[in-house]
């Protein structure tokens, strides 16, 4: 099995989650509507709420991958990074390199639902 450099995977998790915090600030931006202001006119109304609704699933996905990304810093912190949580075997690299967050090994992810 080829072994994980554990500094490349901090500094990829690092500036994905810079990456994403800046993508939550813009969205947070638009949606205090400091670039551009309510529309007067309801149709257009209507569709920057409906904008705002893709907004928020954006930013709240960003903020999501943001939170799994701090807790996969945590365990790099403490020796825990590419254990399964379930049970306790090494994550094969193959998917830490797919999910560099992945807590669980895919066995046990399947178990539980969440792939």
């Amino acid at each position: 099995m080829t072994q994980l450099d554990l500094s490349q995977v901090r500094k990829h998790l690092i500036a994905r989650r810079a990456e994403l915090t800046e993508r939550d600030g813009r969205v947070n931006r638009d949606l205090e509507r400091r670039n551009e202001a309510l529309s007067a006119d309801s149709e257009d109304r209507a569709i920057q709420v409906q904008n705002d609704e893709v907004l928020q699933a954006i930013g709240g996905g960003a903020r999501e991958e943001i939170a799994a990304i701090n807790a996969a810093l945590q365990r790099l912190e403490l020796n825990l990074y590419g254990i399964c949580s379930d049970c306790h075997k090494q994550i094969p690299h193959s998917r830490l390199v797919a999910a560099p967050y992945a807590t669980r090994c895919a066995t046990c992810a399947e178990l539980k639902g969440h792939a």
